[in-house]
């Protein structure tokens, strides 16, 4: 064949690789090598193709035969690297990286793949001065900005790593780079206000509807709160024997904000100087019919969702008790079966729902389902109404795992029939993985192991409301799913969630861990975060779990810290000495007696818990009928007595991690629990949330 012909059909079948015509460009370059075995360009688009296809091993053979035929090649050896990278031979690939950058120094893209190496080895000094050595020679690629902000970020270089990201934003034109990372960095930022762009940028990220809003929330306040009209008004709220007469141009500025109504709409607010604003904000709604009519809708709509999305927990006074109840009986006076809404009962509806939940409303289901505008109102009608009838409905189809006997099961289901735990209304939504990618990149562990099937069964046992079982549905390609809870509120939230994203891989069942034995399924993952500190004896809880859990499986459980927990002691004793009931009303009280203690006083940390800023979760935290708390040694004696293997912890936060590796640097599994503990004595809130800890059941483990 000559080599007029051999580079015509090298074009040619360059053309097909970017049509994503792959099986016919391959049959063309094998046509070529056929004809000419030594055509190293011919070899090195083969290999692309192959490694394209998932065909590694001949991609790999396909991809040395170019760097044999011409090793002077910068490109071939960078192919080389890819498809060695992703047979997880990390040597061979940095050798290959380097290999191209000695030929060719200003090759940035083989600096990048390098420095991407170095990230997934946690060589993370290197990788940071690899991706610099990349920008030197490609400055305006966004994507090497934002992995070296990314990197930035394990390092707890915080200030850095925000430049990295406003690089890598700017040159991201149709934002398809993630912001979540960018948003969490702020977390550590101290700043008395904010530029444009990064208003812009974090009012475009709320506002989308694939993030998880409480996770973000504080981020979000901490930027609203930088503005000059909230600082403002909250100083006008701070007087607490005046009355409530902010300025009336920085109130209407607030109302009117976007990134606060989003935050209000979405999310639940987790600060207790905005949740005074808002506290005394709604009462002068209620009570001034003047301000009530100057009000924009849209607010009026965002602050009723907040109250509704916190289940009315705002301190309510006796005078806003007796308002609320004359207006409801006006609105029940007004809604008539199959009257419109009158345009003059649109704000006395909206701020009603600041006080009482609509759904208890005579007409107003009938009303909800004639979706009235404006938008703001139908999604009030639709998240305060509809979707309680729709879980009502949704209850009744949900499957009894057999009878819940035990008197602490019984008293743990009623108070979640009550307050259905947690409170969500959305979440991260990531594209899915494969199981095996989505437990090395989840997991504690190297590498997961390759017998993990493609479509792994998995439990959550004590699933609640529903987020994390929906979680692994959406972000496990090919997962099956069981939950399982004591409180049908709670499962009938999770089947309405899951509904609404249109899931067909997840099912929910009502029953107790204990009863779980009964199940005939066998489980490649079980997790278990947040209930087996409730039973009466966890231990018990954990031996039915193993059961179900098939040899070489992987289990995760959560447990309480009691070192992380000593604010929530120290109310819990206080509640106890005033003999507080679990009540709304009591719950109200309690909060207000915390707001109103002195800085250093034990149980002040309580308003750093997001838990402390909605009913169910407040009653969770604070008043819950049943608790155990652990220590890690303790925990590792009971994993140890029942044959699991410990691979480590995870959910941890990043500057936990590296003051971690500081303090012990020769710990690279970071899975020594007496470590952990020697730093948890040092850092009592690292575990705030809870101890996650993954474990597996040996694989010569009977089933």
């Amino acid at each position: 064949m000559e080599s007029a012909e051999i580079g015509a059909l090298l074009d040619e079948a360059l053309q097909l690789c970017q049509a994503g015509a792959l099986t016919q460009a391959e049959q063309i370059y094998r046509q070529v090598l056929a004809a000419d075995a030594a055509v190293p360009d011919a070899w090195n688009m083969l290999a692309l193709v192959l490694y394209q296809r998932g065909e590694l091993a001949a991609a790999a053979e396909a991809a040395e035969r170019a760097t044999l035929l011409r090793p002077q090649i910068p490109p071939y050896w960078l192919t080389r690297g890819n498809i060695a990278q992703a047979r997880h031979g990390t040597r061979e690939a940095q050798s290959c990286f380097n290999r191209a950058i000695e030929l060719d120094p200003g090759f940035a893209e083989a600096h990048f793949r390098l420095a991407l190496s170095y990230d997934r080895e946690e060589r993370i000094p290197d990788a940071i001065m690899t991706y610099r050595n990349a920008l030197r020679y490609a400055p305006d690629v966004a994507e090497i900005h934002y992995q070296l902000a990314e990197a930035l970020m394990v390092e707890a270089r915080w200030v850095e790593a925000m430049h990295a990201y406003e690089a890598a934003f700017t040159r991201d034109q149709n934002a398809e780079l993630d912001r979540r990372g960018c948003i969490n960095c702020m977390n550590y930022l101290q700043f008395e206000s904010v530029p444009e762009f990064w208003h812009t940028e974090i009012t475009r990220f709320f506002a989308r509807n694939d993030i998880d809003h409480i996770h973000y929330a504080k981020v979000v306040l901490r930027i609203f709160m930088t503005k000059g009209a909230f600082r403002a008004v909250l100083d006008a709220a701070q007087r607490p024997d005046a009355r409530f007469e902010p300025d009336a141009s920085a109130l209407g500025a607030v109302m009117r904000d976007e990134l606060l109504r989003i935050l209000l709409r979405d999310a639940l607010v987790i600060d207790a100087g905005l949740e005074l604003v808002l506290t005394r904000l709604r009462a002068a709604l209620l009570l001034d019919a003047e301000l009530r009519a100057q009000a924009p809708p849209d607010f009026l709509c965002a602050l009723a969702l907040q109250c509704f999305n916190n289940e009315f927990i705002f301190a309510e006074s006796q005078a806003e008790s007796a308002a609320a109840d004359r207006l409801l009986r006006e609105v029940d006076a007004e809604l008539q079966p199959e009257r419109n809404l009158p345009d003059t009962l649109l704000r006395p509806l909206a701020v009603l729902a600041m006080y009482r939940p609509l759904h208890a409303v005579r007409g107003a289901d009938r009303l909800a389902a004639r979706r009235p505008g404006p938008a703001a109102l139908g999604q009030l009608l639709r998240s305060s109404v509809l979707n309680v009838l729709t879980e009502r409905t949704l209850r009744q189809d949900i499957t009894v795992i057999g009878a819940i006997t035990d008197d602490v099961s019984r008293a743990v289901r009623d108070m979640y029939e009550e307050h259905p735990y947690p409170r969500w209304f959305s979440l991260d939504r990531w594209p899915p993985l494969a199981f095996a990618d989505w437990l090395g990149s989840r997991v504690p562990i190297p590498n997961a192991p390759a017998e993990f099937p493609a479509a792994p069964r998995i439990l959550v046992a004590g699933c609640g409301t529903g987020k994390d079982p929906i979680c692994f549905a959406t972000d496990i390609a090919g997962a099956q799913v069981l939950g399982v809870d004591l409180s049908l509120s709670s499962l009938a939230y999770a089947q309405r969630m899951a509904n609404e994203l249109g899931l067909t891989n997840i099912e929910f069942r009502q029953g107790n861990i204990l009863d779980l034995g009964v199940l005939t399924e066998r489980f490649d993952m079980i997790c278990a975060t947040g209930v087996l500190h409730h039973l009466h004896d966890p231990v018990d809880g954990l031996r039915v779990l193993l059961q179900l859990l098939r040899p070489g499986g992987l289990l995760k459980i959560g447990l309480y810290s009691e070192r992380a927990r000593a604010s929530v002691n120290a109310a819990r004793a206080m509640i106890r000495q005033q003999q507080l009931p679990a009540t709304a009303a009591a719950i109200r009280e309690f909060r207000q007696q915390v707001f109103d203690l002195q800085q250093d006083t034990p149980v002040r940390p309580l308003l750093n818990f997001s838990d402390f800023y909605s009913m169910s979760m407040c009653r969770d935290l604070l008043f819950h009928v049943q608790e155990h708390q652990f220590q890690l040694p303790q925990i590792a004696a009971i994993l140890h007595d029942h044959g699991l293997t410990v691979l480590g912890l995870s959910d941890l936060l990043p500057h936990a991690v590296t003051a971690y590796r500081q303090m012990f640097p020769g710990d690279d599994g970071m899975n020594n629990f007496a470590h952990w503990d020697a730093f948890e004595a040092r850092h009592p809130e690292t575990f705030a949330g809870m101890y996650h800890i993954w474990c597996c059941v040996p694989k010569h483990a009977a089933a």
